[in-house]
């Protein structure tokens, strides 16, 4: 695929900085080379003298007039195929929705259908400014081919479980290595593989020993659901004696890099834990409200020094992709449940949606306009009457921006999305073959 030089001219940039404020940049220049930021000032001259020392005498200009270039965001936790089953789960607590509406569903799942319902997953996201996601789900093999197809970056989980001889669940660890190794082979740098672990409640004690040694051993990413519910911290409490992320600590957990979704109904010996452990936490605030979860204490866990990033989860709880909608709510709640407007303000919000979140996903080198990053960018048309006069930048992109309005977006300098046009993949036959996998879904 190839890499263009870009000059990005006379554009509004925000980005957040690395120990820094959210910087905010009026009629500025970016260059762009070989799948790199290479300048980034007010100074035209010489951001093109720096692409010619790159190598490029010929670049694209790209006209900024009423644009804001911001850094792709990062969609923490998610379930990517499950766009699938998009208006058919509704309605429902979380126990109800997934043991007698989604299970039912997933046991004709093959992986032709994860293939198709990633493709329009992956397609949804790069329009609506996501250039990274993480996905817990099965047939990863599919996921990973969707990813690369896409340009995307990807967090994939491999589930690799099986029944043994004993008759009880392990994991296959050959399939595990052989995974990872693969990911780390064609994955260009942009797939980082982790173990799926579900939840505390899916897998007896010996299972999840086994899961946590092996990911300990391989030092391999883990994504997995803590205190979604209510439900799920009682049951914890009356089987183990211990709140899930405490059980979990206990099982073997967090020694090896761990995102973990929701953490709605943490206690502070649990945010203490998951501080501890450098657990990284991916907040989902409609698929929580949706599914009649609750509503995670967020400023409870940046006060206690947790990362925390934003996610969406699947599109069979949200029921959309879109991380403009979740950066908006995130601080509508934090302000509304404890009567601080100055809760999560518009930097920090886009703090977690594109620097913190890629650094959650292992990707150190996006969500940042700086020189020596990845060219993970996106460009959204703010000559709308929606996000008129624009003001505060930061403001604007937090609390009238819509992810309608996202007009490009590259990652490491390769476009995806292009003046409203889809790059990498076919939008058209992708919502054909997904509409048909869906149907299959429910025979």
């Amino acid at each position: 695929m190839k890499q263009p030089a870009v000059l990005f001219k006379n554009i509004q940039i925000v980005t957040p900085m690395p120990g820094g404020p959210v910087l905010s940049l009026t009629n500025a220049f970016v260059a762009v080379a070989a799948g790199e930021i290479r300048y980034v000032g007010q100074f035209e001259d010489t951001a093109v003298q720096i692409l010619k020392d790159c190598g490029f005498a010929e670049y694209e200009s790209y006209d900024g007039r009423r644009k804001i270039l911001w850094p792709t965001m990062a969609n923490t936790h998610g379930h990517i195929p499950m766009t699938l089953m998009r208006n058919q789960a509704d309605d429902a607590v979380l126990h109800t929705w997934l043991f007698e509406m989604i299970f039912p569903r997933e046991k004709y799942l093959t992986p032709d259908h994860v293939l198709n319902g990633t493709r329009l997953g992956m397609a949804e996201m790069i329009r609506s400014g996501t250039g990274t996601a993480a996905d817990m789900y099965y047939y990863s093999e599919s996921v990973v081919e969707a990813a690369l197809e896409s340009g995307m970056r990807l967090n994939v989980c491999f589930d690799g479980k099986a029944t043994g001889s004993d008759g009880k669940t392990h994991l296959v660890r050959p399939s595990l290595e052989k995974f990872i190794a693969d990911c780390q082979t064609y994955g260009q740098g942009r797939i980082n593989p982790a173990l799926l672990v579900h939840s505390l409640y899916l897998y007896e004690p010996d299972l999840h020993r086994e899961l946590s040694e092996t990911a300990q051993a391989l030092n391999c990413f883990v994504q997995v659901h803590i205190a979604e519910t209510k439900r799920e911290v009682e049951e914890s409490l009356a089987k183990y004696g211990k709140r899930p992320a405490s059980m979990l600590a206990e099982l073997g957990y967090f020694k090896s890099p761990t995102i973990a979704a929701h953490c709605v109904h943490l206690d502070d010996a649990e945010r203490e834990i998951l501080k501890a452990h450098s657990v990284f936490v991916a907040h989902n605030p409609t698929s929580n409200l949706k599914l009649g979860s609750g509503i995670a204490d967020v400023a409870a866990m940046l006060r206690a020094g947790l990362r925390v990033g934003l996610g969406t989860d699947g599109a069979a709880s949200n029921n959309n992709l879109n991380l403009y909608q979740e950066m908006r709510l995130a601080s509508l709640l934090a302000k509304g449940t404890s009567g601080d407007a100055a809760l999560l303000p518009a930097d920090a919000l886009i703090e977690m949606a594109t620097l913190h979140g890629q650094k959650g996903l292992g990707f150190e080198r996006s969500g940042c306009i700086a020189v020596g990053y990845e060219a993970d960018l996106q460009i959204l048309n703010a000559d709308q009457p929606a996000m008129w006069p624009l003001g505060e930048p930061t403001s604007a992109l937090v609390y009238s921006a819509d992810a309608a309005f996202v007009e490009s977006l590259m990652v490491a300098g390769q476009w995806l999305l292009y003046k409203n046009d889809l790059q990498t993949l076919d939008e058209e036959k992708i919502k054909a073959d997904a509409l048909r996998s869906s149907a299959r879904l429910n025979p």
